[in-house]
């Protein structure tokens, strides 16, 4: 799933119904030799029409799983529960086209200002900001937040990591040798200063930076015992400060979410209700075609070919910062010292054999053929497709199938058919295979890509079997993959990328998303260099996040599959729309019209 174009997140990544950890809009920007899906689309339209008053926007969220119902912003885990979290609360801080938080906006909810020469963010609650329940948001919501944030016994929380601790005390709060953070000093009930030890330029990408806040008595209640977490009212009957509130859930498959009447800019809102529904992806052409949704954003291939010659709405397209890729297991991540540690003897530490199982496949007949055109085939490490704009590498390349390349990789490297049955043996001789975690989306080319896999591998002599034999439901793929599970050796998933361009969250040593398990000296260098302050100069910015894509690329502890194209459906009751608005912060999902009271069949 990728994120919808209506929001504006500043964290670094999501893994496909395995984590989320942000997302946000996407980019037109970046270089313009920088490879493209092979269809286009256009960016905006204007049904016209008068809008009626008191209509409900019907969100569709393509999703063959129900939705989690985790309505926490900051802590929710799933891709399909984000959609609803980030309507709601639409966004604490703006950002400009390249995804930087903008600053001293007086117009958020919080007002963001940097001093880099005192190393302090400060935070300004906006006046009239008030929760739902028509209490005041106030600096104790801030400080309860980031405590959540950095508290030692949330020991299942996957978004804290090292970046929070350049803040000065989280990382003693974090340990449990202190009990507050220091670095967080409030001025008054508006007011909050956050204290760096290092201001790094990633900051205003929104690294090491809560981007939505809760409220403090409901973050209290949830911390009295987090094997409850879940349950509390705080993830399931959160309050917000957003345009929207949670009123009604139905059994996982739809939500009701009603304008929440203290709402700071109540009187620009002109959409009052908005229904989350979720489709399945078998479903979902006829579903549009029914009038049944208004709105998906993330149209697969599978559905776009099913419905793209539809009269009743529009697709619009755009460049996004989505990349699928095959991952290599290369370590496990030792919760006890907290960090990735790499196995020498995995059986895919050879790096000769992890481009083996590259140059094995034709990436661009799978974006070609089995998507129809609407992804592509990345370059370099495909950490940075073209929606990052400046920092796209124009020196990166893609390796192209190679057979004999392939096989030569693997002679070279010991691992040989020594019984003439077509598949290799281990360097000592032994039968060799890997399990491969492939995931059931619910879309209808799920099994030809697996099969499409396992075939190009068997071609240069690696037998690769499925995990259990079959495609894994998400939920299963994703605890087993973040558990290391042995008996996965590779696997296939997905980011999508935030507007941070840093990777440390992915790649980092001490990262749990790091779920290859891979780390080097390099990387962490190159973390190093991408943080100081010299990267507020944009040119020594894009030759050090230029030169870690050919790092990683080189290193290959995965490797990329596809970039794509961000689909998104509207209904032709939906008046108008356009995507280069909302990426210039010109328009918000609460603007959005309906001329009608009924979907348009």
């Amino acid at each position: 799933m990728k994120k919808n174009k209506f929001l504006k997140v500043f964290s670094s990544a999501m893994a496909l119904s395995v984590i989320l950890a942000g997302c946000s809009t996407s980019s037109n920007s970046g270089s313009k030799n920088a490879p493209k899906a092979k269809v286009e689309f256009k960016t905006s339209f204007d049904n016209g029409g008068s809008a009626v008053d008191g209509a409900t926007l019907k969100y569709g969220i393509l999703s063959a799983q129900p939705l989690t119902g985790l309505w926490n912003p900051v802590f929710s885990d799933k891709a399909e529960d984000q959609y609803v979290n980030q309507a709601v609360m639409g966004g604490t801080f703006s950002a400009d086209e390249e995804g930087r938080v903008i600053q001293d906006n007086a117009n958020d909810a919080v007002k963001f200002h940097l001093d880099r020469d005192k190393k302090e963010v400060t935070l300004t609650i906006h006046d009239g900001a008030k929760w739902s329940n028509g209490e005041a948001f106030t600096t104790k919501d801030i400080v309860a937040t980031y405590e959540l944030m950095g508290n030692p016994k949330f020991t299942t929380n996957t978004r804290y990591n090292e970046s929070y601790e350049f803040i000065e005390g989280m990382k003693e709060y974090h340990a449990g040798k202190a009990k507050n953070i220091s670095g967080i000093q409030v001025k008054d009930d508006k007011t909050v200063v956050l204290k760096y030890t290092e201001v790094r330029p990633a900051l205003l990408w929104g690294e090491g930076l809560v981007t939505d806040f809760l409220n403090a008595k409901q973050v209290e209640e949830a911390s009295k015992d987090f094997a409850k977490f879940a349950e509390a009212d705080l993830n399931k009957k959160p309050l917000s400060y957003g345009p929207y509130y949670i009123t009604k859930v139905v059994n996982g498959e739809s939500v009701l979410a009603e304008q929440n009447p203290h709402y700071f800019n109540k009187d620009k809102m002109k959409l009052k209700k908005i229904e989350f529904k979720t489709v399945a992806p078998a479903q979902a052409s006829q579903v549009i075609k029914n009038g049944e949704v208004d709105y998906i954003d993330s149209v697969t291939p599978s559905v776009y070919e099913g419905a793209k010659d539809i009269k009743n709405g529009t697709f619009l397209g755009d460049t996004s910062r989505y990349m699928s890729y095959v991952g290599f297991k290369l370590g496990k991540f030792d919760k006890e010292k907290g960090e990735n540690v790499v196995d020498p003897n995995s059986k895919l530490a050879d790096k000769n054999l992890r481009q083996a199982f590259l140059y094995a496949v034709d990436r661009d007949q799978i974006n070609e053929k089995i998507f129809k055109g609407l992804r592509f085939t990345p370059t370099g490490s495909g950490m940075y497709p073209a929606a990052v704009g400046k920092l796209v590498n124009e020196n990166a390349t893609a390796a192209k199938k190679d057979v004999e390349k392939a096989k030569k990789l693997l002679d070279d490297a010991g691992y040989k058919d020594k019984d003439g049955d077509g598949l290799r043996e281990d360097k000592n001789g032994n039968k060799l295979s890997f399990n491969f975690a492939i995931r059931n989306t619910g879309a209808e080319y799920d099994q030809a890509l697996a099969d499409v896999f396992v075939k190009s591998w068997k071609e240069v002599g690696l037998d690769v079997k499925l995990v259990d034999g079959k495609l894994m439901s998400p939920k299963d793929f994703s605890q087993r993959v973040q558990a290391d599970d042995p008996s996965i050796d590779i696997f296939q998933a997905a980011w999508q990328y935030g507007t941070n361009p840093n990777r440390q969250e992915l790649l980092g040593k001490k990262a749990p998303l790091n779920l290859y398990r891979y780390t080097t000296e390099a990387f962490e260098n190159s973390f190093k260099a991408q943080g100081s302050a010299d990267m507020f100069d944009e040119a020594k910015l894009k030759a050090a996040y230029n030169k870690f894509d050919t790092e990683v690329a080189e290193e290959l502890p995965f490797y990329p599959l596809s970039w794509d194209t961000s689909i998104t459906f509207f209904n032709k009751r939906v008046k108008a729309y356009d995507l280069n608005k909302v990426k210039k912060n010109q328009f918000k999902l609460y603007e959005l019209e309906l001329t009608a009271n009924e979907g348009a069949k």
